[in-house]
């Protein structure tokens, strides 16, 4: 993120977490379906983003910027960037945490890209 004051990404590539999700909560029985599987892969895999970036200051929205009938991929994310206060950062990270928990994901490779920044 270079600490770059706006982001603004229509992110792609959600294999990464799809090829990590191991359920074996109760949510074990819906994922058995591939493509409601696909689709929760892609709905955390961006709410994940989302949560990385304001774990790093940054105030996210997430949009539908392209009509569904033309594409399912369509979310922007948009982060403008400010400040967080230690408690704040460790009740997103926490959060993260039992996220990845739910879904079985060891990491999100955003959180791998960041780890060498400050």
């Amino acid at each position: 993120m270079s600490d770059a004051s706006l982001i603004i990404c229509a992110p792609c590539c959600h294999k990464q977490i799809r090829r990590e999700f191991h359920v074996v909560n109760e949510l074990k029985s819906v994922m058995k379906h591939g493509i409601l599987l696909e689709r929760q892969a892609e709905i955390i895999t961006d709410g994940l983003r989302a949560l990385i970036m304001e774990s790093r200051g940054y105030k996210t929205r997430i949009f539908e910027f392209v009509s569904t009938e033309h594409t399912p991929k369509n979310l922007l994310i948009v982060g403008k960037k400010g400040t967080i206060i230690p408690a704040e950062k460790q009740k997103v990270l926490e959060n993260i945490r039992k996220i990845k928990e739910l879904y079985g994901i060891g990491h999100h490779y955003l959180e791998d890209l960041l780890s060498s920044q400050p």
